[in-house]
């Protein structure tokens, strides 16, 4: 969850995990798929632990735990904040601003509500027309800094300003000074995230030799923190960088935490890209037995497919296997997996029942451009 926010904040100035207590690291890492076990090495949250659930990206879980606590105390800020920033993941805007500003005045000193109002107002930013914004933009900064009066360390308070100055144009107050002001700020509280802002920032200024360094540094930092393993592995996943270090990495998280979906992912489109079919398969298997309701890793499987032009069935039917539960909260959406299953479709000379999925990811979701392309060609 932690660096998803700033996919959305900069596409609005330019128009994916918060830290968790990590496993111990297995004795002995797998060396391949088939040693792989789906197996938690710790029992999982309470149901009504909202915040492990939010933190480990199962949103709907985290949802129904907030939604069970306000109902038994509607003042509770920490569960109307958490909340409020599902809503927001959702496109709720309307219902994370009410969630986020009760929190705010139910508990005036809680640093989690005037994020959640930052978060909230940064969302819709991203969809604001350009009349909009700017006040929207001092919003998020209002916001951002009430929440750090409160908690000078708060991590997402911090992250989410360092993003704002480093995006912003500066007639909105963009600083690219006080931007990397803030990622010290950062990563004196919490060095592992301190050093993925700072990969992040590299990425941005097209430095592949700086960001690689700072991921490495992040994944050095604790060598037991997955989320830090994932993003590692997944800028070495590219076939010009390191991709048999990149499965290194991913095979130990997912046995030291098979809950973390990221992990599955990379593994699941570094198979598909390789052709290691048996092995692809395997590993989707475990995916899904570690956790059945997060399918994203057979969606990436069949995304890396379709861009690589390779074994459209293949791809056709973990495109079918993802949409038949309903995706998680943050996950590629109906809309995204329908079109996808459109164009794999189209490669096997479907042409009418692609045209029939791509128009409906197009009525679900409008601003698919490049869907509304296919859809458009498709019609000839």
């Amino acid at each position: 969850m932690k660096l998803r926010f700033e996919m959305w904040l900069s596409m609005m100035f330019l128009a994916w995990a918060p830290a968790v207590a990590a496993a111990p690291a297995p004795a002995a890492p797998p060396t391949s798929p088939a040693s792989v076990t789906s197996t938690p090495t710790a029992p999982p949250p309470a149901p009504e632990d909202a915040r492990t659930w939010f933190e480990r990206g199962y949103l709907r879980r985290a949802a129904a735990a907030c939604e069970q606590r306000l109902a038994a105390e509607p003042r509770d800020a920490a569960a109307g904040a958490l909340l409020s920033r599902i809503r927001s993941e959702q496109g709720d805007w309307t219902m994370a601003m009410k969630l986020a500003t009760a929190a705010a005045a139910a508990d005036p000193k809680s640093a989690d509500a005037q994020y959640a109002l930052a978060e909230a107002y940064a969302r819709q930013a991203q969809q604001a027309s350009v009349l909009r914004q700017p006040g929207l933009a001092g919003k998020i900064r209002k916001a951002a800094e009430a929440a750090l009066a409160i908690d000078p360390n708060h991590v997402d308070a911090l992250e989410i300003s360092s993003e704002f100055y480093r995006l912003a144009p500066g007639f909105m107050g963009g600083d690219k000074k006080k931007a990397a002001e803030y990622v010290e700020r950062v990563a004196r509280v919490a060095p592992v995230e301190g050093w993925l802002r700072r990969a992040s920032f590299a990425v941005g200024d097209k430095d592949t030799v700086r960001a690689m360094e700072c991921y490495r540094r992040a994944a050095d930092v604790r060598p037991a923190e997955g989320g830090a393993q994932v993003a590692y592995a997944t800028w070495l996943a590219q076939s010009w960088r390191d991709p048999a270090m990149a499965e290194k990495l991913a095979l130990a998280c997912v046995q030291a935490e098979p809950w973390r979906t990221g992990g599955w992912q990379v593994l699941a489109a570094l198979y598909a890209h390789q052709r290691r079919w048996s092995d692809l398969d395997t590993i989707l298997a475990r995916s899904e037995q570690a956790e059945p309701a997060h399918l994203a890793p057979w969606y990436q499987a069949a995304r890396q497919l379709i861009v690589d032009g390779e074994e459209p069935a293949r791809a056709e039917g973990y495109l079918r296997h993802y949409l038949s539960r309903e995706p998680e909260i943050g996950a590629q959406s109906v809309a995204a997996a329908r079109w996808r299953l459109g164009q794999a479709l189209e490669k096997q000379g479907k042409r009418a029942e692609a045209l029939a999925e791509v128009d409906a990811a197009v009525k679900l979701d409008p601003k698919l451009g490049n869907a509304k392309k296919d859809l458009k060609r498709l019609r000839g």
